[in-house]
């Protein structure tokens, strides 16, 4: 399912919004879309941390309170992957939607071409990544893993361990081979790289590149090689720049 969150403090655009998807999701109905509204930032938050994360976010930036800009680099602090749109009557935060890694940026009243075209953009990212899964060997048999929970891996003695975004951590099979050629098969993505002779790591799950390490969103350090840092680096800002979702 794609779950999309509306937040907007005004009932009237919130509505106007809320048609809006309708009608998408009209034109596209072999997709198993939900849409939920929120009148305020506290609403959003609150529900992402019972109820977890959506997959794309419609944001309007000039509310009461926290505004959009500081809604989302809140919700940056526990979701990495999520899409920002953000839909105001404003130009003037537009540089600002840079810091929360936002995909769109629309003025209202919204034009419902770029919009309908924007999320066929996210949608297709959306719908290859769901599709794309990593077949791992563990001492309990074949594992069937989404690239999108896959944190980090590290070479642990003779052994691979997967480091889940559940908090998981499963053990691989001993490795008989090299370990860059032991965790390709993730390597074939792009948002997995090394970091290090026995790491490598999601890029969605890299909050900073540190001198120590990278800190990882969940408040976590691994280590990154001094040979390996530019090309993490780089890899990085690009795969942020491009969305930060695509496989």
């Amino acid at each position: 399912m794609l779950h999309i969150a509306i937040c907007d403090d005004e009932q009237e655009q919130l509505a106007l919004t809320q048609a809006l998807l309708q009608e998408y999701h009209e034109l596209h109905p072999e997709l198993d879309l939900r849409v939920d509204t929120f009148s305020s930032g506290a609403a959003l938050l609150e529900h992402l941390r019972t109820s977890g994360n959506f997959d794309v976010y419609l944001l309007d930036i000039l509310m009461p309170g926290e505004n959009g800009i500081e809604l989302g680099l809140n919700i940056r602090k526990t979701d990495q992957c999520g899409h920002i749109f953000y839909l105001t009557t404003s130009p003037d935060y537009a540089i600002d939607s840079y810091l929360t890694k936002a995909t769109q940026y629309l003025l209202k009243p919204i034009q419902k071409e770029r919009l309908f075209c924007s999320l066929d953009e996210v949608i297709q990212s959306w719908l290859r990544e769901h599709q794309t899964f990593v077949t791992i060997k563990t001492h309990s048999g074949l594992q069937r893993l989404s690239i999108r929970e896959v944190v980090y891996g590290e070479l642990v003695g003779h052994s691979v361990q997967y480091h889940l975004s559940d908090g998981t951590v499963l053990e691989g099979m001993s490795v008989r081979t090299s370990f860059r050629e032991a965790v390709s098969v993730f390597l074939e993505h792009e948002r997995f790289v090394l970091c290090a002779t026995s790491f490598f790591v999601n890029l969605s799950f890299v909050d900073m590149i540190e001198t120590s390490g990278l800190k990882l969103v969940n408040g976590g350090t691994i280590p990154l090689s001094r040979t390996m840092r530019t090309e993490v680096t780089n890899r990085w800002l690009d795969y942020h720049l491009k969305g930060g979702n695509k496989v």
